[in-house]
């Protein structure tokens, strides 16, 4: 047993998104996450994905599996003849961090071995090595799901908000009702990306309006980010960045059975689709 610092990030289809139908797209993931022929190049390593078992568990398509990686380390030994320690260099030292995905929502949820792999490491080689195996996905976009609860009420500390920016994305909404209104505009105007930036003066910007909700409640359910500033009730200067506060929970888990980590992984799965599911219907 041994500590799990997890993280969730919500993966989306973005450059084919509009040019083919979305469920058609999303079957690709499961070939892409279980081959593992080719290792990539990145970050003067090695990786690869291995130990892949695809699962349902409550309903729910998920795959379980670990990314590997492979890395030249000096380490010291003991020189016996001359009774020194000297420095060898051993290819290729193995670490590696588990993962599940849930082909839904597109949330994958992955450790973070500090020192080995890092979150972003994890995420930007999970996310290439996805691409170079599934071709037909195109480039994909990911957001970390942020710490939704902690924002709202940092948020809801702003007397006056004098800045509001917003860097977002069309979502991969399954459900018949599209995300919100400002996600079915996104769609319409066809575009991948949009950033959008509110300046204000005295009493600030209104934040009941739909403008300042729903890009909120879209970074929320990972299809953006945002960078809020203002004052609060004693004047004083105050900034809210979504990507600085990321939903994060550490669980004890075995290791080397697959069966083992999925289970104890479960319950922040489930709470960060709650959140990604939650957010389109906050007003």
């Amino acid at each position: 047993m041994r500590k799990h610092h997890l993280y969730a990030v919500k993966l989306s289809i973005n450059e084919t998104l509009f040019s083919r139908p979305l469920k058609e797209s999303k079957m690709h993931f499961l070939s892409a996450i279980n081959t593992s022929g080719i290792f990539l190049k990145k970050y003067n390593s090695l990786w690869n994905f291995i130990d892949i078992a695809k699962e349902d568990i409550a309903g729910r398509n998920i795959v379980a599996g670990r990314i590997l990686r492979g890395k030249d380390e000096g380490t010291n030994v003991v020189d016996t003849t001359d009774v020194k320690i000297k420095r060898n260099n051993v290819e290729n030292v193995a670490s590696w961090s588990n993962f599940i995905f849930d082909f839904a929502t597109e949330i994958v949820i992955f450790e973070e071995r500090v020192g080995k792999i890092s979150k972003n490491q994890f995420i930007e080689v999970f996310k290439q090595m996805i691409e170079i195996n599934a071709p037909e996905l195109g480039e994909l976009k990911y957001e970390f799901l942020p710490a939704a609860e902690n924002l709202k009420g940092e948020l809801k500390k702003l007397k006056v908000i004098n800045y509001a920016r917003f860097q977002l994305i069309p979502a991969n909404w399954d459900d018949d009702d599209d995300f919100n209104e400002l996600d079915k505009e996104l769609k319409n105007l066809g575009t991948s990306e949009a950033v959008h930036e509110y300046k204000a003066k005295g009493t600030g910007l209104n934040p009941d309006s739909i403008l300042i909700k729903k890009p909120v409640n879209m970074s929320l359910a990972g299809y953006g980010h945002f960078d809020v500033r203002g004052t609060d009730k004693d004047g004083m200067n105050k900034q809210v960045i979504s990507n600085q506060e990321l939903l994060f929970e550490s669980v004890q888990s075995g290791d080397d059975i697959i069966e083992d980590f999925t289970r104890n992984y479960l319950s922040f799965l489930k709470k960060a689709i709650e959140q990604h599911i939650g957010a389109s219907k906050n007003e």
